[in-house]
C-alpha cells in the first residue's frame, strides 16, 4: 500500500459553535501499510486475500470451513488553536491472519471468495461509520462519547450484516445466495473506489 489504493475520503463540515468556539471535524479513510512479516493485513481493494494468509490453528469441532477475522477502528487526535478546535479521525480496515484459519479441506477459490466478501463486507462497515460521523453534533464536551456511540452503533451493525451475509448463504453452502451476496457486495464495493 505504498502507493495511493484508496481515494482519498475526506469530509470537513464544522459541527458546533459553543462559547465562540468552532469544532472542524475532518473524517477520512487511512492508508495504513502493514509490512509483510506483520499479523494484519489493511484493507486495500487491489489485493486479494489468499489462503496463505490464514495463518491461525483450524477449530476442527467449529461448524464452518474458514474464519475471517477483521474489524475496523479509528484513529482520533484534537488541537486546539485559538477559538477553532480541530478533530481529526482516521479509519481503517484491517485483517489479523492469527486468528484467520482454514480447515484443511477448504482450499478452493469459492470458499476464498465467501472469505474475501466478509472482509469486503468489513470495509463496508467502515464506509458506513465514516457517514455516521459525518451526520454526528460534536461539541468540545462530547467528541469522545460521540466517537464512541456512533462506532459502537456502526459496529453492531456491522456484525448483523455479516451475520445476515452468513445466514443467507448459509455460510457459501447455498450457492445461489452466494452469488447474489458476490454481486451485491462487489457493487457496493466499487460504489466506494
Amino acid at each position: 500500500m505504498f502507493k495511493k489504493l484508496f481515494p482519498f475520503l475526506s469530509f470537513i463540515f464544522i459541527c458546533c459553535s459553543c462559547w465562540s468556539q468552532k469544532v472542524l471535524v475532518t473524517v477520512f479513510m487511512q492508508d495504513k501499510v502493514a509490512k509483510p512479516s506483520s499479523d494484519t493485513i489493511y484493507y486495500n481493494v487491489n489485493k486479494r486475500l489468499t489462503w496463505k494468509d490464514f495463518k491461525g490453528v483450524p477449530d476442527l469441532k467449529h461448524y464452518g470451513g474458514a474464519v475471517t477475522s477483521s474489524g475496523y477502528a479509528f484513529d482520533a487526535d484534537i488541537k486546539i488553536e485559538g477559538k477553532i478546535i480541530y478533530l481529526n479521525i482516521g479509519v481503517y480496515v484491517f485483517f489479523t491472519k492469527s486468528q484467520s484459519w482454514e480447515k484443511p479441506n477448504i482450499n478452493s477459490d469459492y470458499h476464498l471468495l465467501h472469505e474475501q466478501r466478509h472482509f469486503d463486507i468489513t470495509r463496508l462497515g467502515a464506509e458506513n461509520f465514516i457517514k455516521q460521523l459525518v451526520k454526528s453534533k460534536f461539541t468540545k464536551d462530547n467528541y469522545n462519547q460521540v466517537l464512541d456511540s456512533v462506532f459502537d452503533k456502526s459496529y453492531s451493525e456491522n456484525l448483523a450484516l455479516q451475520n445476515k451475509y452468513d445466514n443467507e448463504t448459509q455460510h457459501s453452502i447455498n450457492r445461489e445466495q452466494q452469488l447474489i451476496w458476490n454481486d451485491k457486495i462487489a457493487q457496493e464495493i466499487k460504489k466506494i473506489q
